[in-house]
């Protein structure tokens, strides 16, 4: 189920649009940049959510990168409850996007 949207940016200073899902969405094999995050709202303040980061990846198809059994328990120890997806078929744009988030976000996994 998607969530929503969120922009993450790069020590470039290039931002990348990301639509955030559950961690139980089937994906079709389509490429893309993954950034695997716990998301936490504070409804009663009515504030922006906000994402910490766990880990930065891409891959060639989501749809075998995640589903129920790829999602480790390296990850849920973390707290991990989204998967922000930015699509990108390109190997090469996809590498440099991942390497420019993992300048910029200290994340628990990578």
């Amino acid at each position: 189920m998607r969530k929503g949207a969120i922009t993450f940016t790069g020590k470039s200073g290039a931002h990348y649009p990301f639509h955030i899902w559950s961690l139980d969405t089937q994906f079709k094999p389509l490429g893309g940049v993954y950034f695997i995050t716990q998301r936490k709202a504070d409804k009663a303040k009515q504030l922006r959510a906000t994402h910490n980061a766990i880990f930065i990846g891409q891959t060639a198809d989501l749809a075998l990168a995640f589903n129920a059994k790829t999602l480790s328990d390296r990850f849920m120890k973390f707290g991990a409850n989204c998967l922000c997806v930015h699509l990108d078929e390109d190997p090469e744009r996809r590498a440099g996007i991942e390497r420019d988030l993992l300048s910029v976000y200290s994340t628990d996994c990578n």
